[in-house]
């Protein structure tokens, strides 16, 4: 490595160990990516080795420091973590006999370099811990992304990162979910505010999937209002045979309008805010698979309160486990046919991605 670029990464060190000193927490998080990883790898060894900053950070990801991993590589770092402890601590051993002439310190100097910088080099090498293996989690491999995988793949990386924050490391108000929820708390869902914004809403989307029977999402209907009301609906949509209203609370409009009529209703209630867990979802594909034997063909039409993000979710997710369609797929397809955005929020749209192409991951 050469000297220059060996200063700088040590520099770099030097400055986050001081910002660490200055803003002391334990619940900091390094994320570092390509060159970062380096100097990510000389920080988790410097705070290994100091009593003072041992507990300083919370975690630590590192993102991107190969483009390609081989099998062999694989084989050999899953072969390393079986290795005990006390073999690598003696092949380490092995390796610095001779100080500051060894092949440790040779390895990562050139010959020309002075006995000051090999004596820190082999300080550094010597506060290198083995048994770090219960704190490091498995690699994950991000599919068809190379080093830089942030930008080639951001719909990937970012839900991943996210979880990992908000799940492992308890950071649980960075979690859109959460944030949005707090925020919306006193929201009234009729105000004036979100009446106006119903109604400049699109009523109904164009059909999506590839079955004879399409889904439609829809915004929510209103009792009183002349274009998508019950009675509205039955006149301007023969092809719908069934409802689903995935709102939580009592919909404002009467549900049994459609009793007696072509159109079945169906409640199956879930939070806004909050993507669907799974066995909502494993409900919602059986009802609507149960729909389309009792009445083959016929569209269904599904609600939340607008109709973009519990709907789009609920239908990505269907196109997705039945119809065999990508994640990628499955959002611009919705998106198309439920302009102008399909599913508006990200985290939605990170939870399909980590749901259904997940990151393949390393066995150690």
């Amino acid at each position: 490595m050469p000297l220059v670029q060996k200063y700088l990464y040590c520099a770099y060190v030097e400055d986050v160990v001081t910002l660490l000193q200055r803003y002391k927490s334990e619940d900091t998080v390094v994320i570092c990516h390509s060159y970062g990883c380096t100097i990510g790898t000389h920080l988790y060894s410097r705070l290994a080795t100091s009593e003072t900053l041992n507990n300083s950070i919370k975690a630590m990801v590192m993102i991107g420091p190969k483009a390609v991993i081989t099998e062999h590589e694989i084989k050999g770092r899953a072969q390393l973590a079986k290795t005990p402890d006390w073999v690598v601590d003696f092949a380490r051993k092995l390796d610095r006999m001779g100080g500051i002439h060894s092949k440790s310190v040779n390895r990562l100097l050139h010959a020309s370099a002075g006995d000051d910088l090999r004596r820190r080099q082999l300080r550094w090498n010597k506060a290198s811990r083995t048994a770090t293996n219960d704190r490091i989690q498995s690699p994950l491999i991000i599919p068809k992304a190379g080093h830089q995988t942030m930008l080639e793949k951001w719909e990937h990386v970012t839900p991943i990162i996210s979880s990992f924050l908000i799940k492992d490391c308890g950071m649980t108000t960075m979690d859109p979910a959460w944030q949005i929820t707090k925020k919306c708390q006193q929201e009234n869902k009729w105000s004036l505010k979100n009446t106006e914004k119903w109604m400049n809403t699109p009523i109904m989307s164009s059909p999506l999937g590839r079955g004879p029977g399409k889904f439609r999402a829809m915004k929510v209907l209103r009792q009183t209002d002349p274009d998508h009301s019950p009675s509205a609906f039955l006149a301007k949509h023969p092809e719908v045979g069934f409802i689903i209203d995935m709102s939580k609370d009592e919909p404002p409009y009467r549900t049994t309008d459609f009793e007696a009529t072509s159109i079945t209703y169906t409640k199956l209630a879930t939070v806004s805010k909050i993507p669907p867990p799974k066995e909502d979802v494993e409900r919602f594909i059986a009802h609507c698979n149960a729909c389309w034997k009792e009445k083959p063909g016929v569209d269904i039409a599904v609600h939340c309160h607008y109709g973009f993000n519990r709907t789009g979710f609920m239908l990505c997710s269907y196109l997705i486990q039945e119809q065999g369609y990508s994640v990628a797929e499955a959002l611009h397809h919705f998106e198309l046919a439920r302009p102008p955005r399909g599913i508006r929020h990200d985290h939605f749209k990170g939870e399909l991605y980590l749901r259904y192409e997940p990151p393949k991951q390393l066995k150690a």
